[in-house]
């Protein structure tokens, strides 16, 4: 198991965090990430395939269709849920210990208004709209694939987990993860971020390695405690961050994890590990990014477009994998040369298909998604304003009443 700690004795190299400030890089991290998921859905698009089979102990890179071998890379593009992971756990420990009120229920209250409003239009969208599943009314499944999905409880089987649009499954267990955020502060707590890493990886870690050898049940699978490290890394980097201590992996060289991400899911019997692997990668990223003495500049084109990718990229993630597995049916049925190559349709998939989806995906970020982040900051903001004035008016009463006797 992979040490999670290793920055003691380094030097703290970043800057104090300002109040309210914004850490701008992690929105070129989220646009990689994003960008990873499209290409590896465009990939299952175009070729109906988007993993090299196993032989044996390792990936068959003989009997791959042809053309596909030199998209290997791209088939790790399911690993931007690792980074999104990561950098949530970062995220959300980040703004919930800068946050002016204590407690978790203005906590609780931002983290509804950011996801689930714009998680409810995509799902009814798919579920209600969307030709390719949409339900019918007549079939109990489908009510009970809508209502599981509605309720984030749908990871108890495969079947749930992975209906009406399987990408909602990183959604659900991001939510449970944000249930158990507060276990973790008490673990922290009680036992310090060391012992509470060890205990997450041990957990999660352990679980991949029984999966390895012994397939687990779909609710273990699907569990948060199956992704609990790897959301809880970024966490440990942040309190790092803003108590000024040397950053976790601070001392760990940058090529380390992402050899790691290739070696395991190249070799079967490590390939649980790879998600493990991908978020101490992207921590990693973020705690070399921290540790620079100036901030990376975003002022070329790439790093523009990286930056607006990624503060949509959670529409565009909401809605990617059906529309892009859709269009690729649709060039599938398609004459020559797109029926006979799927190397050109992938392309198309890719570069057409996913220009079109970050264009939808700046629409509905600004008429769903960041309303629906205001209204919470409203409520919050309104929430504070009014148990601030019930303090001052209990503390004015007390000041007048009269010494006792």
């Amino acid at each position: 198991m992979p040490k999670p700690f290793g920055s003691q004795g380094l030097p703290s190299l970043s800057p104090p965090p300002s109040p309210g400030g914004r850490i701008g890089f992690l929105d070129r991290v989220r646009g990689v990430a994003i960008l990873l998921v499209v290409a590896y859905h465009a990939l299952g698009a175009g070729y109906g395939l988007d993993q090299l089979h196993w032989r044996r102990f390792l990936r068959d890179f003989v009997d791959a269709p042809q053309g596909f071998v030199f998209f290997t890379p791209v088939t790790f593009g399911w690993l931007g849920v690792a980074v999104f992971f990561a950098v949530s756990g970062f995220c959300i420990h980040l703004s919930h210990q800068k946050a002016r009120t204590p407690g978790f229920r203005n906590f609780f209250l931002r983290r509804f208004f950011r996801i689930y409003p714009p998680y409810f239009a995509a799902l009814c969208f798919f579920a209600l709209l969307f030709p390719l599943v949409t339900m019918r009314a007549d079939c109990i499944a489908s009510f009970r694939q809508f209502w599981s999905h509605l309720l984030l409880v749908n990871n108890g089987t495969s079947e749930l987990f992975y209906g009406i649009n399987p990408s909602f499954w990183s959604v659900v267990v991001e939510v449970q993860l944000y249930v158990l955020y507060p276990l973790l502060l008490w673990f922290v707590g009680r036992f310090g971020w060391r012992s509470a890493l060890w205990g997450c990886g041990l957990l999660e870690i352990g679980l991949r390695l029984v999966q390895s050898v012994h397939c687990l049940p779909d609710w273990v699978l699907g569990s948060p405690f199956y992704y609990w490290f790897s959301w809880s890394v970024g966490a440990r980097l942040a309190d790092d961050y803003l108590k000024g201590r040397p950053l976790f992996l601070a001392r760990c060289p940058l090529w380390v994890w992402p050899a790691a991400v290739v070696g395991s899911n190249l070799f079967r019997p490590a390939s649980t590990l790879t998600f493990v692997f991908g978020a101490l990668a992207a921590t990693k990223w973020i705690s070399y990014e921290l540790s620079r003495p100036t901030a990376p500049a975003a002022g070329n084109l790439w790093g523009r477009f990286l930056t607006r990718v990624g503060v949509v990229s959670y529409s565009l993630y909401l809605f990617n994998q059906p529309l892009l597995g859709a269009l690729g049916s649709v060039l599938e049925t398609a004459g020559a040369p797109l029926h006979f190559s799927p190397t050109l349709r992938f392309g198309v998939v890719l570069i057409g298909g996913g220009a079109l989806l970050i264009l939808g995906s700046e629409l509905f970020y600004r008429w769903v998604e960041a309303p629906s982040s205001e209204l919470g900051r409203r409520i919050c903001a309104r929430l504070a304003r009014s148990k601030a004035s019930s303090a001052a008016a209990e503390k004015s009463e007390v000041n007048v009443l009269p010494p006792s006797a």
